[in-house]
């Protein structure tokens, strides 16, 4: 299980890189803000279910 909360972390942390490239690369703050809200909903869900394993 901890293993999962890991996976959702790095795949909340990719979506965030993502957001940083709509926002510089593509000009687009609504996709970013997506994104970057996303990212940060995966990656503490990840952390919760670690966090709950150990």
């Amino acid at each position: 299980m901890a293993l999962l909360g890991r996976l959702l972390q790095v795949a909340g942390m990719l979506l965030c890189l993502e957001a940083l490239y709509f926002g510089i690369f593509q000009g687009s703050m609504g996709k970013e803000m997506t994104f970057l809200v996303l990212g940060g909903v995966v990656f503490l869900l990840g952390r919760f279910i670690e966090r709950r394993a150990g």
